[in-house]
């Protein structure tokens, strides 16, 4: 009897246990459950701690669902990435590729970290495998793009994102990755059709709508930057470096006025920040006041003697004093302490020409093209310093690639005029000289060498008139009169040719040009009158194309 009485005993424990832990432990749907709630906590997270913590919670309820599991590894693995933790991402990409029959999200999501952490070979291997699995996903060839990109083959990751458009035509990836490398291919104008579909797609996209704002700048379409950066400002007033970029906008407008304006709160509210007085100083000089942007400079480089940009507006300082050596020493510092301070190079190429160097100068440049290869600018300046050593083809290469940059920008256009008409290359000039007149008709150096270019096409009417209207229009330009001169001397006309070549030299008194033409117009004069010019030159005349191609007025 009490044997019988044991058993039940034992029996009635049993069950009563399992009882218990049946309502102690978590059933499979409560485990799910708790990690699905935690999942979509994670999710509204910012922070990427934060939502590791939250998924390292769901993941410890062990649900049973495989494909709830590979969310949850996919989740931890994008918040590692943002943390820059690509290792311990990886290793969630491929949990969850183990536990999901659709892996390609987070095999794409690996390469990715591949390629960040420069696994390039890796990455290319685990890209093949998702492009024989999906060989019309978009991100595929945004990430072999990156990759190209990495290895220095612009043509190709430009390739590669014009394929994901292809298959996305929505893409913001491949369209902003595009963008970049194009600017890094030095096409601006490319980049900017890629950027302004962006903003429409995402206007909220503040870095997108800044991309765009320097573009304009290199496209020099400074009203349209000014508009982006002043809708950037509502958002962020107090961004400084978004005022830094707003205020060179300002310089390259000439509006000095402005740029203290804008900088007057940043020097009160940041006086350690030394961009800001350099940016100050830079005001004075082009409003005159060297000595007082020299007394700003000084105390910038006193505390803070490595600043670079303090060192480079020192040497420009020296320009503005003529003083070539000092602006060269302070120069060479401002490269030595930054080798990628494009401006640096520019304005000490600019030295070098006026030291009469353009092999240096062209130096120079070429260094600043290989930082900022979408900055027309440099490529017209180096052609200028061709031209002055009389390489015509190199320097006609130069301004057309910089007019890829600056489409008919009429500076660039009258030097390529210019490097066109050394070379004899004479309808070539004439169309550059058309284009330039179209659009400025009162542009009287331009005016003044497409006479020249008439004339040596034979159409003396057309040169005529054009030499005439550019004296009127240009009547302080000594070169107009100089060229109007030589036409007048070379049919015929020596008064009135001699009365153009001393109006060039009363605005101009060391125009050898003219000079050299008003010895050869008296020469010929005195030949008819049976008397000689001692030191006459026996050249023939040469045509006045400007003081180194300068610029159409």
């Amino acid at each position: 009897m009490n044997m019988q009485h044991a058993r039940k005993a034992a029996v009635l424990g049993v069950a009563l246990f399992c009882v218990l832990v049946q309502a102690s432990a978590p059933t499979v749907t409560q485990a799910e459950d708790s990690a699905e709630s935690l999942l979509r906590k994670a999710r509204s997270i910012e922070n990427p701690v934060q939502r590791i913590e939250l998924l390292d919670l769901a993941l410890k309820a062990h649900p049973k669902n495989a494909k709830l599991r590979s969310v949850l590894h996919f989740e931890r693995g994008l918040a590692h990435k943002r943390m820059k933790d690509c290792f311990q991402a990886i290793r969630d990409f491929n949990s969850s590729m183990v536990r999901s029959p659709d892996a390609i999200p987070a095999l794409l999501e690996k390469a990715h970290c591949l390629i960040l952490v420069d696994q390039l070979e890796e990455a290319s291997r685990v890209l093949e495998q998702a492009l024989l699995a999906k060989p019309n996903v978009a991100r595929c060839y945004v990430l072999k793009g990156m990759i190209y990109e990495k290895e220095g083959f612009l043509q190709k990751a430009h390739d590669e994102y014009t394929r994901a458009l292809y298959f996305d035509q929505r893409s913001s990836e491949a369209m902003e990755l595009r963008a970049m490398v194009l600017l890094r291919e030095g096409k601006p104008r490319e980049a900017l059709e890629d950027l302004n579909t962006l903003v429409k797609q995402e206007p909220q996209r503040h870095d997108i709508l800044r991309a765009r704002a320097r573009v304009f700048v290199k496209l020099k379409e400074y009203d349209r930057a000014l508009e982006d950066y002043a809708n950037l400002q509502r958002v962020a007033k107090e961004d400084r470096d978004l005022i830094k970029e707003k205020v060179e906008v300002f310089f390259k407008t000439d509006r000095p006025g402005d740029v203290l304006a804008a900088l007057s709160h940043c020097l009160t509210d940041y006086p350690d920040d030394v961009d800001c007085p350099v940016l100050q100083a830079r005001a004075h000089l082009l409003l005159k006041n060297r000595s007082q942007a020299e007394k700003i400079l000084a105390g910038v480089i006193a505390r803070k003697p490595d600043h670079a940009p303090a060192h480079l507006y020192c040497g420009v300082a020296a320009m503005n004093r003529r003083a070539w050596d000092d602006a060269l020493a302070d120069l060479n510092r401002a490269i030595a302490l930054d080798p990628g301070l494009v401006e640096a190079y520019k304005q000490r190429a600019r030295v070098f020409m006026t030291l009469g160097e353009p092999v240096r100068a062209a130096d120079d440049l070429t260094r600043a093209i290989d930082l900022d290869p979408a900055d027309g600018e440099i490529y017209s300046m180096r052609g200028l310093t061709f031209i002055s050593r009389m390489l015509y083809d190199a320097s006609i290469a130069d301004f057309t690639r910089a007019l890829e940059c600056l489409p008919g920008n009429p500076r660039v256009l009258y030097n390529r005029a210019v490097a066109h008409a050394k070379k004899d290359e004479w309808e070539a000039a004439l169309h550059d000289l058309d284009m330039i007149i179209a659009a400025k008709p009162d542009a009287a150096r331009a005016l003044s060498l497409r006479g020249i270019v008439h004339y040596n096409m034979g159409n003396l009417a057309g040169a005529e008139s054009n030499l005439n209207k550019s004296t009127e229009l240009g009547s302080q330009d000594p070169v107009v009169w100089n060229n109007r001169g030589f036409f007048r001397y070379k049919t015929g006309k020596y008064k009135a040719a001699m009365e153009d070549f001393n109006r060039a030299l009363q605005l101009d008194g060391t125009y050898e040009s003219a000079l050299h033409n008003l010895g050869l117009v008296l020469r010929k004069h005195t030949e008819t009158s049976g008397a000689t010019v001692p030191g006459s030159s026996a050249a023939d005349a040469a045509i006045s194309l400007g003081k180194d191609a300068e610029e159409a007025q």
